[in-house]
């Protein structure tokens, strides 16, 4: 096991978001912290923004673009402040305040874990061994080849009924992700396999699920009503208040006995945390989250921060608790690590606070819709404004590592895709 020794040891768990801001701000303060060491651990060894994976999906980016090395986004921290280790966490000892990975043990003084969530496929064991997922890089490129595979194979069929079973693709889950990869799927077979495929230009058909009768229930009425209208008028069958209870390779049932014959099922109706999470003798919510207090810290564990999809914090002056997106994660991370910092210098904590800005949702080209400051946007200002952030976003945050030719060749990928000139190659 490795000691800490006389230094002040900070381990993160999970380079995710709100770890990397939690990372990326002791670097950016610690070197005024005398003794201070940061080990930030993740079983991958590069990062990607989620919010940004959904479009290798339709081939509108190249997935080397948009994720990069996590040993390079350290290799200048100031006198080796921040150690990056590869590995996978099995277990977290609160008493003796040691962490076992695949590579060892590692102690700590101050420990954050934002290690993330896993699918919640709610108990139902077909539904997981028959559909996809949408939570990592992999998981992308696994959706892109399908996609592709399926009319490459739908070309060759001769049989009717298993044309349509691989040319229909269903999305459950009526969230952001689902809205955004629904309309992703229709534009990459509509616009674009079309050209491949011409014989199939009629048979591909689109489906997004949703048990809830509204979409995108997080937003304002106004913002779900346009999204329902706009995948409608694209072709996209929205089916609300619609339970999927069973699954098979060659089609899915809801709960009032429809079926679907079809050959594709991407799963984004839930997530919950992950095992090492739900094994921690914290106090949780009901969806499995470590309740923490306003210093994103475990009430009774002091110096244990709990950070993105893991944590249960309730928003000031109210008991709703901040939802589980990046958008919160990223500003949580920087307030962890000041907190951290203070508690060091024996100073007091501060809360944390955010307002929720907003949230953009694609559904098309020029197709959007969303909520920013409380009031609803949609058509082509929306489109533009989403865009112009997105690409914002991509150069300032992800400019802090990332290679010139990398950033590059994401904003190519986008002006291309923008056009439809998208990749039909298989990914590896």
């Amino acid at each position: 096991m490795e000691e800490a020794g006389n230094k002040k040891r900070v381990l993160i768990l999970g380079a995710g978001a709100a770890g990397i801001g939690a990372a990326l701000e002791l670097r950016r303060i610690g070197a005024r912290v005398p003794g201070l060491e940061v080990i930030l651990v993740d079983r991958r060894d590069s990062y990607y923004s989620m919010p940004f994976v959904w479009q290798i999906v339709s081939g509108s980016v190249d997935p080397g673009h948009i994720s990069f090395p996590l040993r390079s986004l350290f290799k200048r921290s100031a006198a080796q402040l921040i150690t990056f280790r590869q590995a996978s966490v099995q277990a977290i000892d609160t008493v003796r305040k040691v962490v076992s990975t695949d590579g060892g043990e590692l102690q700590w003084d101050y420990l954050v874990i934002a290690v993330g969530s896993t699918t919640n496929f709610f108990g139902m064991a077909d539904l997981e061994k028959n559909s996809l997922t949408l939570k990592s890089l992999e998981s992308a490129i696994a959706i892109h080849n399908h996609i592709l595979d399926n009319y490459k194979a739908a070309f060759r069929e001769e049989d009717e009924q298993r044309r349509r079973e691989l040319l229909t693709f269903v999305v459950i889950g009526g969230g952001p992700t689902g809205v955004e990869i629904a309309a992703a799927i229709e534009d990459f077979v509509g616009n674009v396999l079309v050209r491949n495929y011409p014989s199939l230009r009629s048979r591909g058909r689109v489906l997004l699920v949703e048990a809830q009768d509204a979409l995108l229930s997080g937003l304002k009425p106004g913002v779900s009503n346009l999204a329902l209208n706009r995948l409608s008028s694209r072709g996209i069958e929205v089916l609300l208040s619609t339970r999927i209870t069973r699954a098979w390779p060659g089609g899915i049932q809801s709960a009032d006995g429809q079926t679907v014959a079809t050959d594709t099922v991407i799963w984004v109706a839930g997530v919950k945390p992950v095992a090492v999470v739900g094994a921690l003798p914290f106090n949780k919510a009901k969806d499995g989250r470590i309740i923490v207090n306003q210093y994103l810290e475990t009430p009774g564990a002091p110096g244990i921060y709990v950070l993105g999809d893991c944590a249960y914090i309730s928003q000031e002056h109210g008991s709703i608790p901040y939802p589980a997106t990046q958008q919160v994660a990223e500003r949580e991370g920087p307030a962890c690590a000041r907190n951290i910092v203070r508690v060091i210098r024996g100073e007091q904590q501060r809360v944390f606070r955010y307002r929720f800005k907003g949230q953009l949702i694609y559904m098309g080209r020029n197709l959007t819709a969303g909520q920013v400051f409380g009031h609803v946007f949609n058509g082509f200002a929306a489109a533009m404004l989403r865009r112009a952030y997105y690409v914002w976003a991509f150069v300032s945050y992800f400019g802090v590592a990332t290679e010139f030719k990398r950033k590059l060749g994401a904003l190519r990928d986008w002006t291309r895709a923008y056009f439809y000139h998208r990749s039909t190659a298989h990914l590896e």
